[in-house]
């Protein structure tokens, strides 16, 4: 039988849920509270404030980028680093986004909470940068991609900035009866596409 959740880990889920469909910015650490149906004075017990909020969801999420990351970079190797296998661990990616997204649409009012948030967020996107940089890497080396160092680096840029606003870009274009697993499917496969430009002939013609 699995322990029920602690306090923190219900004020962390629960501030996720609301950061996430109200924004971050505008928020007071009152307005959490009142969302949590407890006084300020008891969220403050385990929290003092919005901004360490904030700080223990970013390093959960950045945890789990990380595992999704050695994850997909020990699967794509070899004969197993495919377009496909790509594909699927961008969509992976993409959904852990998603569920951190109030990061991804308000870097900026993040770090101006508390300055020192400013180093999670670039440990954020550079784990999504490495993530990028090491399945083109692995698409490379198995010769399905062909590119120059130059175009490489390019790739590798614009897959990474796919990954971290391509999703976000698409929710102001999304209908709104769109389910979010269909929105995630678009975006992996817009930030996806440019790689196809550079696929190997021979792999083509497989």
């Amino acid at each position: 039988m699995s322990a029920a959740p602690s306090t923190k880990d219900k004020i962390l889920t629960q501030s996720r849920e609301l950061f996430n469909s109200e924004g971050f910015g505008a928020l007071t650490a009152v307005d959490i509270a009142n969302y949590l149906s407890m006084s300020p004075g008891h969220l403050y017990y385990h929290f003092k404030g919005k901004a360490e909020i904030a700080a223990a969801l970013l390093t959960a999420h950045i945890e789990e980028l990380e595992t999704i990351k050695n994850a997909a970079l020990s699967a794509c190797v070899g004969t197993k680093a495919t377009i496909e296998a790509a594909w699927t661990w961008m969509h992976i990616l993409v959904e852990e986004a998603w569920d951190a997204r109030f990061a991804y649409r308000e870097p900026l009012a993040i770090v101006r909470s508390d300055a020192r948030l400013a180093n999670q967020m670039r440990h954020m996107f550079s784990v999504q940068h490495d993530a990028a940089w090491g399945l083109l890497h692995a698409l490379r080396s198995s010769g399905t991609i062909l590119a120059s160092d130059e175009a490489f680096d390019g790739l590798v840029h614009q897959v990474a900035l796919g990954l971290a606003f391509q999703l976000v870009r698409m929710e102001f274009d999304a209908q709104v009866t769109e389910k979010p697993r269909d929105l995630i499917a678009r975006a992996a496969a817009l930030i996806i596409l440019p790689i196809t430009g550079f696929i190997a002939p021979s792999v083509q013609a497989t």
